[in-house]
């Protein structure tokens, strides 16, 4: 069963392979949204664009592939941000949601997440 490290949270998350991301974090009770998401999130479409989360570790098949939704909407984001919404977890991986306002100490957070080993 995959994990997944929260970054922000600090916690780690285990979930079933194929698990929808956005889901997963929800259900953890993880604060996904930033204010505006929060009240007018699309649901899980892809549309609102408000479910950003910034992949810091794991491999590159951690999650499926790009969606089309995604290459449209994230087309001038960096390139580790995705849209929970439309990611199926396939392998352990390292997130920090709310990427678009990362915390004062993030890269100390990411560094620190990445230096530990995720449970198998």
């Amino acid at each position: 069963m995959p994990f997944i490290r929260f970054v922000r949270e600090e916690r780690d998350v285990k979930c079933l392979k194929g698990a929808n991301l956005r889901e997963v974090a929800l259900k953890e009770g993880l604060e996904l949204y930033g204010f505006k998401g929060s009240i007018g999130n699309c649901g899980g479409c892809g549309q609102c664009i408000t479910c950003f989360v910034a992949i810091e570790g794991g491999d590159k098949n951690s999650l499926s592939p790009l969606t089309e939704v995604e290459k449209i909407k994230l087309r001038n984001r960096p390139s580790n941000w995705r849209l929970a919404c439309q990611c199926l977890v396939n392998s352990s991986l390292v997130v920090l949601t709310k990427p678009q306002a990362p915390p004062a100490n993030c890269q100390n957070l990411v560094q620190e997440a990445l230096s530990k080993v995720l449970p198998k």
